[in-house]
């Protein structure tokens, strides 16, 4: 066979597929080492990584996964209730729904939102937007109704679910709400007592560790501890609710009838300063007058007019500068420095005792009385009542007055001192003074709580604060009964209580205008007031009543404040049971120390008398005569 020669092209064809054969295989070679170079790293990165998982910092991964699954809910612990002296129940707490959204799983924020404004009656828009957050929690709608919850948990709607939380309630509405106060949505609280004791209200809130799944349920079998909330304690407060109830009435009758501006009434146990009843009305911008949410028996001053008149006449009497029976003669009108004071009604120059001074409530003798004792002493006395500094209540915004020391007096600051100008107080220090009388001369520390129970009734007492002695009780005693003679046949007849030996004395002060000075004569407001305590003997209860701005004619303390004295102090010896001076008398008779009310007297003299008709046969007769 013989072989056919190769030609230049041939070899040419060889050449090159020979070239591009040693170029694939570098090519190959070159992706092989890249691919293998970059398999060798990415390795190295997982083996780095796996090292530093599991070798170099494990613990923070495993605390970043617990994190991611491992929940802490808070607990929230109970708030106290607020009851009165007799454990009724002033406030509490009660179980409330509140609707909650995870916008992260709702599905339709737009639609969404629309369904729920419907049921819930809330903005669109606003519930749009916060379905439409990038938070896992948002509110939808809090403490709402629980037919409400109910029907929008019926929507159905991915995400949105109720949450059960505390609402603030006040069985009696707004009775006593300047004392009891408020709290905010979330049940802390902002006024009254609801803010001064808050930290015992509140309790400690507990926690409880769960761990969670992808869709937010709890994991069965999963980490689980529970820290139990410790709920707050129940404030047991010194109000009785049904004296309460009957102030606040009985104060809004009183500043309706005489159109006045609003009015204070507080109620007190002389012996220990325990409130019994705060009332504070005011009248509103629409004309309507209705019990009000600031406590002004503490928190508003005023110039207190002739209630202040027994406590300048126990500085005279304390320093002897006269007795009871003191006579001089008391004129008209008396003119001091550039100023002139003068008595209503007018009378004609009289000799007058130091009694029928503050019977009559004159101006004249009053001021003649404070000159002979002088400045000093009539300002260290009545800062010995307590005015001029907030009382022992601790309550919030409580005001001090406005009793300038004698430095500071002009020539006629002595004169309108001594008879209740010149001068601002409380009615709460006001009460505490006349308490002061009544108990002998010993003045209490006002306060309206008397403790604080535990969930199982344990009850713990608050601490009283001092009782301090302004004037010995001899010195009380004499002002006492000047006092007593002030509503037998003075200026204030109409607060006697039938039964009851009543001591108090009337006030009408002229009111400061807010541009300074208290206006010409036709041109002036006022404030009445009438201050008290009975029994007149034995006190157990003081009461002030503070009207203020009546119009028309009728504005003096007498007509104004003292009917409603009256009638609440006649209304509070019964619900206290304080017995009248004949039931004192028969309980004595009879060997008892119980108090009775007018209405156990009434059964013991029926059982008496039917006693007495069975012995000597007239029971009989009586029944045969169907009389």
């Amino acid at each position: 066979m013989s072989r056919q020669p190769v030609g230049p092209a041939a070899l040419g064809r060889g050449a090159a597929t020979v070239v591009w054969h040693r170029e694939t295989r570098r090519r190959f070679r070159r992706r092989a080492i890249f691919v293998g170079l970059t398999l060798a790293v990415v390795a190295g990165m997982f083996g780095w990584r796996l090292v530093s998982l599991q070798l170099l910092e494990p613990e923070r991964f495993v605390a970043h996964g617990e994190t991611q699954r491992i929940k802490t809910l808070r607990l929230r612990a109970g708030r106290g209730a607020i009851v009165d002296r007799n454990g009724v129940d002033l406030v509490l707490s009660v179980p409330g729904q509140s609707m909650i959204a995870n916008p992260l799983r709702v599905e339709d924020p737009v639609r969404a939102a629309r369904a729920l404004a419907q049921v819930m009656g809330a903005d669109p828009e606003v519930l749009e937007r916060r379905l439409s957050s990038d938070k896992s929690f948002v509110y939808l709608g809090r403490q709402v109704d629980l037919e409400v919850a109910e029907a929008t948990l019926a929507l159905k709607i991915s995400g949105v679910y109720a949450q059960e939380e505390w609402e603030r309630i006040r069985p009696g509405g707004d009775s006593a709400l300047s004392v009891l106060g408020r709290t905010d949505i979330d049940s802390i609280g902002i006024s009254g007592m609801e803010l001064a004791y808050d930290g015992i209200l509140s309790g400690t809130d507990g926690e409880r560790v769960v761990e969670m799944g992808m869709r937010g349920a709890s994991i069965p079998g999963g980490e689980y501890s529970v820290e139990p909330a410790a709920d707050g304690r129940t404030l047991v407060l010194t109000l009785d609710r049904a004296l309460q109830f009957e102030a606040e009435r009985l104060l809004l009758e009183g500043v309706d009838a005489v159109g006045a501006k609003g009015g204070v009434l507080v109620a007190m146990r002389p012996a220990t300063g325990e409130i019994l009843a705060t009332a504070t009305v005011r009248r509103f911008s629409d004309g309507v007058a209705r019990i009000s949410s600031e406590y002004r028996a503490a928190t508003w001053t005023y110039e207190p007019g002739s209630i202040i008149k027994p406590l300048t006449v126990s500085a005279i009497l304390n320093r002897a500068v006269a007795a009871p029976d003191t006579v001089r003669e008391v004129p008209p009108r008396l003119e001091v420095h550039d100023a002139t004071f003068s008595d209503s009604p007018f009378h004609e120059t009289v000799d007058l005792t130091l009694a029928e001074v503050i019977r009559r409530s004159s101006n004249v003798g009053t001021i003649l009385w404070a000159q002979d004792l002088g400045a000093e002493a009539l300002y260290e006395q009545l800062r010995e009542f307590g005015l001029g500094s907030v009382t022992d209540l601790d309550f919030p915004g409580e005001a001090s007055g406005i009793l300038h020391p004698p430095g500071a007096w002009s020539g006629t600051t002595l004169p309108t001192i001594a008879i209740g100008q010149g001068v601002s107080t409380t009615p709460l220090q006001m009460l505490t003074a006349y308490s002061a009388l009544a108990n002998g001369g010993v003045r209490p520390a006002p306060t309206l709580v008397l403790g604080t129970r535990d969930d199982d009734g344990v009850f713990e007492p608050r601490r009283p604060g001092p009782s301090l002695s302004v004037l010995p009780t001899a010195v009380a005693a004499e002002v006492v009964a000047m006092m007593e003679q002030v509503v037998v046949s003075g200026t204030g007849t109409r607060a006697q209580v039938p039964g009851y030996r009543v001591a108090g004395k009337t006030g009408t002060a002229w009111k400061v205008l807010p541009t300074g000075g208290y206006g010409s004569k036709g041109n002036r407001s006022y404030v009445a007031s009438f201050a008290g305590f009975l029994p007149a003997d034995t006190p157990r209860l003081a009461v002030i009543v503070v009207v203020d701005e009546p119009s028309g004619e009728i504005y003096s303390g007498g007509r104004v404040a003292a009917p409603v004295f009256a009638e609440f102090a006649g209304f509070a010896v019964r619900q206290l049971r304080i017995p009248s001076a004949d039931e004192r008398v028969e309980s004595d008779r009879e060997g008892r120390v119980m108090a009775l009310t007018p209405a156990h007297h009434a059964i013991l003299r029926e059982a008496a008398e039917a006693s007495r008709l069975e012995q000597s046969g007239e029971l009989v007769a009586a029944s045969a005569t169907g009389g």
